[in-house]
């Protein structure tokens, strides 16, 4: 009996011998051990673009635009918003990731920090050490992604303006989300009318001043549109149908995705 629990002891130890040794083995030959440690790499959809207006000393605000490229470039645009002409400042290369957050390369010193924190729809603009910033304004340094792959990229045919119906067809009445310029393209009848616009948070939308074609539209359904689309400040969608609202009123605008 003894003999027979002496055997059984030194069949644990060796096989327990064998484990530890193939383990060093496969580690040694450069085999990465499992890691399934989450962190904002691997478990966040990162890439994209991210908008925020940053407070500024000497200014009304910096609206800044990052872009986060899933081959590691980025670019950082941020316009200084003044009385004056607004000064726009552009840097691209490339970022490196530090845990949970990014340090982009390019930005010289004294031109501000390179660290961004990568959080869930959102990055937080991080102080030179790459620590975050705390404070009253420590919400101002937080940039928001754009975009909604539900309503960009497609034709949306204009079927309901101002609580009445619209007549007309994907060709003459609709509205069209370029989310790679970042512009819109929309007709009512007559004019192509082009603009530039923001998505933020995937529902809050603006739309920026833009022009047109200068035919004469026999209804001023035209000048009705414009004023909405400087108007509405949010977005539904079920994937078919797309209104723009301002606040929680009813629909200025709705839309059915062209077939």
């Amino acid at each position: 009996m003894l003999k027979l629990k002496l055997s059984y002891l030194f069949a644990v130890v060796f096989g327990a011998f064998l484990i530890t040794s193939c383990n060093n083995k496969v580690n040694q030959e450069g085999v990465t051990p499992f890691n399934d440690e989450h962190t904002a790499q691997n478990s966040l959809d990162w890439n994209g673009q991210y908008f925020g207006t940053l407070p500024c000393a000497d200014c009304q605000g910096i609206e800044t635009i990052l872009t986060l490229n899933t081959d590691g470039s980025y670019q950082l645009t941020s316009k200084y918003l003044t009385d004056k002409p607004s000064i726009i400042d552009t840097v691209q290369g490339k970022f490196t990731w530090e845990g949970n957050n990014i340090k982009l390369d390019g930005i010289k010193e004294g031109e501000g920090s390179p660290y961004f924190k990568i959080e869930e729809n959102r990055v937080k603009f991080l102080d030179l050490e790459g620590k975050e910033i705390e404070g009253a304004l420590s919400a101002s340094y937080i940039l928001r992604k754009m975009g909604n792959d539900m309503v960009e990229g497609k034709t949306w045919k204009l079927v309901e303006l101002n609580g009445k119906p619209v007549n007309g067809s994907a060709e003459t009445h609709y509205l069209i989300l370029d989310n790679a310029t970042n512009r819109a393209q929309a007709k009512a009848n007559c004019n192509i009318i082009n603009m530039g616009y923001k998505i933020i948070d995937q529902y809050a939308i603006h739309f920026e001043e833009g022009m047109s074609t200068l035919m004469a539209c026999p209804d001023n359904l035209e000048d009705e549109f414009v004023k909405v689309l400087s108007t509405v400040d949010n977005l539904s969608t079920d994937g078919n149908r797309l209104t723009l609202n301002k606040g929680r009123m009813a629909p200025l605008a709705v839309f059915e995705l062209a077939e």
